[in-house]
């Protein structure tokens, strides 16, 4: 057992936040699920949950060799990655599995299993952002030399990512602007980046109502709306309009 131990080195914190993720996740799907497998199959409510398990095991393997990889190694895969992740995501949006008026997912044929380009996509992103972090710490100050060979991967690939998932393209954007921040990249230069992507989701919006093809954008509004209205609806002075009204 200490030898296991010794061998599964690494932050202590990580590995319980992933255990308890891990137990929480199989908690959610086996009560959002049961009542679904046991009509689909016939009577046997524990199918989502076992093949939940099934994944969780072997992202827990793959978690626990590429901690004991050498950090280096991923500096040098991290273009390989970043350049295939990009081909992937013009093949999920012109050819991939159309699940919820998206094309998200892409379908394994063997094993007949789905999964989301954008989350290798994701990797591959932080982890070339954060070589070219490294790389460029000599003329991080410069826009030209230092900025832009950063923040331009990120703008393909959230580009890429948003026509079919706008929630992970700005959460991604997002994560890479801290990541930036990190990296001592000057504030002028990721004020001016925000401000560049709030406008392009604007103008996003108003060439869809304009041109008349809204896509996911129907969806995006419709989610914005009903946030306003709830937050309207939680408002304090409409419950104490109620509580005088009654």
């Amino acid at each position: 057992m200490n030898n296991l131990l010794q061998k599964t080195k690494g932050d202590k914190v990580i590995w319980t936040i992933v255990f308890f993720l891990s137990a929480v996740s199989l908690l959610a799907v086996y009560s959002s699920t049961g009542s679904l497998a046991y009509r689909v199959y016939s009577g046997h409510t524990e199918y989502y949950l076992f093949k939940q398990l099934s994944v969780l095991i072997l992202g827990i393997l793959i978690i626990y060799f590429a901690h004991r990889v050498n950090y280096t190694i991923y500096s040098r895969v991290a273009q390989i990655g970043f350049l295939l992740s990009i081909p992937l995501l013009m093949y999920t949006l012109a050819f991939g599995s159309n699940l919820n008026d998206a094309s998200r997912w892409i379908k394994l044929p063997v094993i007949n299993l789905t999964f989301q380009t954008s989350d290798i996509a994701k990797l591959a992103l932080f982890m070339y952002v954060a070589r070219q972090l490294s790389k460029k710490q000599g003329v991080i100050d410069d826009f030209k030399k230092g900025f832009l060979p950063i923040i331009l991967p990120v703008v393909v690939i959230c580009g890429l990512i948003m026509p079919a998932n706008m929630s992970t393209a700005l959460l991604l954007g997002a994560s890479c602007m801290l990541l930036c921040f990190i990296g001592r990249v000057p504030l002028k230069y990721l004020a001016g980046m925000i401000a560049a992507g709030l406008v392009l989701v604007v103008l996003m919006f108003g060439i869809a109502k304009l041109t008349g093809m809204e896509g996911r954008t129907k969806t995006w509004m419709s989610r914005i709306e009903s946030f306003f209205l709830r937050k309207r609806m939680k408002s304090p002075t409409r419950c104490s309009r109620r509580r005088s009204g009654s």
